[in-house]
């Protein structure tokens, strides 16, 4: 029997480039370790260590980590803020110049969960790009066997490197919850479920690997990055104030306060006092509530 074998071709076909991500490293307690000799968890893992925790986000995303800081987030500060700011410009600007396969697609950064809302809400204002920036940690740290903070990590990369988060201006990832920075509000201390939006609409969710945006993002407004930050000091109202830390804000030579008055706005005779004081002296005083 004669037969006729019909060639094969093989046809190479192109292979999807996965999404580059950056990642920021700042601490927090996403990269800490019990540490019995100190009573607590203390920083002991780098951004690079973080990854490796969750090897499946090689299917995710082409990763690259770079080591900014490890402090835990209450040690976060204005200053540190200019100069993450201004690394993550620089990073985004480089990339305009690099050809679409090296430059990257999204941006997350690992944060202590106590100052996050404030750095995201920062980074919100001073960063002004397209690219998806998103800040994600934990509530157990790194040796807890229960950690959180590998699949916020996931969630987080997922999030980045998602075509749809373009745009989207400055995000916060926790608990499978996607939140604007400008909603965002941690709202209990120990619960996985941290963070919520104070609208109460989050922006979307990351559920079965897929990331879903339910939600509308807030108009954002950005301003240029200043060389340095005046000192902004927040004074409460409460049963019984007085002016005592808004004179301690003035001897310090605070450029602004901000009142966290009660109700609608409404402080006591001492602090209305004070208040008219330091609008005598130039500062600049923002009456806010506790509401």
């Amino acid at each position: 029997m004669h037969g006729v074998e019909k060639a094969r071709e093989s046809i190479d076909l192109p292979v999807p480039t996965l999404p580059q991500v950056h990642l920021f490293a700042t601490g927090g307690t996403i990269a800490m370790r019990l540490d019995p000799g100190q009573g607590g968890a203390a920083p002991a893992v780098s951004g690079a260590d973080l990854i490796g925790a969750v090897p499946e986000v090689a299917r995710i995303a082409r990763l690259s980590v770079e080591e900014f800081s490890n402090i835990p987030s209450e040690h976060m500060t204005p200053g540190l803020w200019l100069r993450l700011a201004a690394r993550l410009n620089q990073v985004v600007q480089a990339g305009l110049a690099r050809p679409r396969s090296s430059r990257a697609d999204g941006i997350v950064v690992t944060h202590g969960t106590d100052t996050m809302e404030e750095t995201a809400f920062f980074l919100d204002l001073t960063v002004c790009c397209r690219l998806p920036i998103v800040l994600t940690g934990a509530q157990r740290p790194a040796s807890d066997p229960r950690a959180d903070g590998p699949a916020n990590l996931r969630d987080a990369i997922r999030v980045a490197a998602c075509p749809d988060s373009r745009g989207r201006g400055v995000m916060i990832v926790m608990h499978g919850e996607i939140h604007a920075a400008r909603e965002a509000l941690k709202m209990d201390t120990e619960d996985l479920d941290a963070f919520d939006s104070h609208s109460g609409t989050e922006l979307g969710r990351v559920q079965a690997g897929t990331v879903h945006f339910t939600g509308q993002v807030p108009p954002r407004r950005t301003f240029s990055l200043p060389d340095h930050l005046p000192r902004v000091d927040i004074v409460p109202m409460y049963a019984g104030a007085d002016d005592a830390a808004l004179q301690a804000a003035l001897a310090r030579e605070a450029a602004g306060l901000v009142i966290a008055a009660v109700g609608a706005g409404n402080v006591n005779r001492a602090l209305f006092d004070g208040i008219n004081q330091a609008l005598r002296q130039g500062v600049a005083v923002v009456i806010a509530t506790r509401v």
